[in-house]
């Protein structure tokens, strides 16, 4: 066989430029590394992968369980570098300071470019996909939707709620996490297109069933291309492709209805009245709206069933939650009354301390740029990030700081809520920065609404799932077992 290989010189050569490249590539990284701690830099712990080629081992592990973030916190500590050898590196971070740096601009050194290959054909242009003035635009021209005056309203909300507590078995084991996708999806239609389950328009290309499951086809196939990254052109795209040019059929039906309808004004104002009010642009104010579709129905649900979750392991909890909402009574059911009101409020954010729904955020450096800290044998000394390097928020860890959130950071305990205060950088939950979520209001707002609708309704409220919390992330991380309790009247 050596003999053969020899003899055959042009596989000789090829073997020749392998090594040759291999050789040059360590050489400049080793040269890289040199002056790097030259100037004072200083790379943070390296992360064992049992893949050294792409590192695709950490990002299956991750998708699989959001708790692998913080394991390699424990293991690695606050800040860790993954370098394969033919994938590009990444840094993963849960210091403040860290997440400051790469958060605080839009601008300067760090993009959401990656995400334009897996999201684009689904969502197009817009808030999710772009930086710059092509991410500034549409991010103003929705803000309005945002308005107080806009989602203080829970006329149409109140309806669904009702609907989704009047399905609930009483006294019977179930799964409560389909009837919350099935919900927010309800209310993310009417706040975005002013789409009614009950009054749906005639002649649109598909029913609300059907859209939910094109949405769901394309959603999963959305993750797919995250996880898979530049091999994602290995998969099959039938299925994905079909939900895009359905749903955007879907959204340019209704963005058509709107625009032959009279204009809405005041409270009954949805996101398509209010883009084609500022903008003729019709692919654009699709691609906004498919996009705050996918905000307004996962965000909420998944918030809402990690609570209900965590609440029916903590009977105690869901006794003080119920005797809240019984002293207040329909005088609670406002919007300022909602948000103000702490034991809701400290709940909602214990939740999303413990089960942030993204619970980590990437950034992808621009040009070459610095992290302030997590280099280093003592873990304090700026490290140098290269252009290409993706950095990876670990929210997930973050929220498990016990110099912030205190002792027994794995235990859900909202009470924790009226001693602490984390900083801007510390509670990552709606992120923070120039791209924080405009929908942190609303979101908090409807999920401290369904709370209290059903802890007034119910007087019990019961697990029946033994097993942890194992969170699959998706674009958000709920349960991968579901919501499976028991309501008792």
């Amino acid at each position: 066989m050596a003999t053969s290989l020899i003899q055959n010189p042009s596989i000789v050569a090829g073997l020749i430029l392998v090594v040759s490249i291999c050789v040059a590539v360590f050489v400049r990284n080793k040269q890289a590394e040199a002056q790097a701690l030259k100037n004072g830099f200083a790379p943070p712990p390296r992360f064992r992968a049992k893949d050294p080629f792409t590192g695709l081992d950490y990002v299956i592990q991750f998708f699989g369980d959001a708790y692998y973030l913080q394991r390699n916190r424990l293991q690695y500590g606050k800040t860790f570098i993954i370098k394969p050898w033919i994938s590009a590196t990444s840094i993963v971070t849960s210091e403040p300071d860290n997440i400051q740096k790469v958060f605080a601009s839009v601008d300067n050194d760090y993009s959401v470019n990656w995400r334009k290959e897996p999201f684009i054909p689904f969502t197009g242009q817009g808030i999710l996909t772009e930086d710059g003035n092509s991410w500034r635009v549409p991010r103003k021209l929705y803000r309005p939707g945002f308005a107080k005056s806009n989602i203080a309203n829970f006329e149409f909300y109140a309806k669904i709620v009702d609907d989704l507590i009047n399905k609930i078995p009483v006294g019977k084991s179930f799964d409560m996490h389909p009837l919350l996708l099935k919900a927010f999806m309800d209310n993310a239609l009417h706040f975005t297109i002013g789409y009614d389950t009950m009054n749906p328009h005639e002649g649109a290309p598909l029913s609300r069933d059907a859209f939910t499951k094109t949405w769901e086809d394309g959603m999963q196939g959305i993750g797919l291309r995250i996880v898979t990254g530049r091999l994602s052109w290995l998969l099959p795209m039938r299925k994905f492709k079909e939900s895009c040019i359905k749903v955007h059929d879907f959204v340019d039906f209704h963005i058509k209805k709107a625009s032959a309808t009279e204009k809405k004004t005041g409270k009954d104002q949805v996101g398509v009245d209010i883009l084609l009010a500022q903008t003729g642009d019709r692919t654009l104010v699709r691609n906004m709206l498919v996009q705050g579709i996918i905000g307004a129905q996962d965000t909420t649900s998944v918030l809402t069933s990690n609570t209900i979750r965590a609440l029916s392991r903590n009977p105690a909890l869901w006794k003080e939650l119920r005797e809240e909402v019984l002293k207040h009574g329909s005088d609670l059911f406002t919007f300022d009354a909602l948000r103000s009101n702490e034991v809701l409020q400290n709940i909602l954010s214990e939740s999303l301390r413990l089960y942030p729904v993204f619970p980590a955020m990437d950034r992808v450096a621009i040009r070459d740029t610095v992290l302030p800290t997590g280099g280093g044998p003592s873990g304090t000394s700026p490290i140098l990030v290269k252009a290409g390097t993706r950095v990876q928020a670990s929210f997930f860890a973050l929220h498990r700081e016990s110099s912030v959130y205190g002792d027994e950071v794995e235990t859900y305990n909202p009470h924790r809520w009226k001693t602490i205060k984390p900083g801007q950088w510390e509670f990552m939950a709606f992120g923070a920065g120039p791209r924080n979520c405009m929908g942190r209001e609303k979101s908090l707002a409807e999920a401290a609404y369904i709370l209290a609708k059903l802890a007034g309704k119910f007087e019990r409220l019961e697990s029946k799932d033994e097993r942890e919390w194992v969170g699959a992330v998706t674009f958000t991380s709920a349960c991968k077992f579901g919501c499976q309790v028991a309501f008792h009247e």
